[in-house]
């Protein structure tokens, strides 16, 4: 796996262990998502490009946050859209599968970068494609065996399960092996998020992270 100069955006992801991945309609509600996050101690964001304008939204949490926020942008899916992520000042780029040539752009940026796998073939292809880390997606199809079972064969690999993990299991993927996860919708309550009751999605947030750091 190629290594990165990034090596502060590694740490915060490796520290934060449970990364928030936004995946909202509006830029407005992705932004109040993000400061939820931010409220709760997250240094870390992921962003995904389905959010419309999520470049200026990338661009207006780094005026506010600084370089005290590591932002990426996930579900990537050609160049061009790396290319724009990087240019907006995305730390990391995610992908949900192999996407050729992200990898070598986001490392020239020193940026990070994060491929997508399920199998052990795809888990070789991301390997040699240069991702820094390797998304198991979608996690729960496979559960946490799938990714036991993984990391018996590329122990010194970091994984990332995204996509069904929540509070409650995400326990069980830190034991089978996951370096870190990602938590979309199932990181907000949805009541309380739909209510913008800012104070108890915090609660939510910081009671998930201390569970992931307990």
């Amino acid at each position: 796996m190629s290594s990165s100069s990034a090596s502060v955006p590694m740490a915060r992801l490796l520290a934060d262990r449970v990364v928030p991945v936004l995946r909202y309609a509006d830029a407005a509600t992705a932004g109040y998502a993000a400061e939820i996050a931010v409220q709760a101690g997250c240094q870390t964001l992921e962003l995904t490009w389905t959010i419309p304008g999520v470049t200026d939204l990338v661009r207006a949490l780094r005026d506010k946050h600084g370089d005290a926020l590591t932002l990426g942008v996930g579900t990537v899916l050609d160049e061009a859209q790396a290319r724009d992520a990087l240019v907006a000042g995305a730390d990391f780029l995610v992908a949900p599968g192999l996407v050729p040539g992200i990898a070598e752009m986001a490392h020239a940026a020193g940026a990070l970068c994060l491929l997508g796998a399920f199998t052990p073939s795809e888990v070789l292809q991301a390997r040699r494609a240069g991702a820094d880390i390797v998304k198991i997606f979608p996690a729960d199809t496979g559960g946490p065996r799938h990714l036991a079972a993984l990391k018996s064969v590329f122990p010194d690999t970091v994984f990332c399960p995204t996509g069904g993990v929540t509070q409650q299991n995400m326990g069980e993927y830190f034991a089978a092996g996951a370096g870190l996860v990602g938590i979309g919708s199932n990181l907000y309550d949805k009541a309380a998020f739909a209510a913008r009751d800012t104070a108890a999605l915090v609660r939510q947030i910081v009671r998930t992270r201390e569970a992931a750091h307990g």
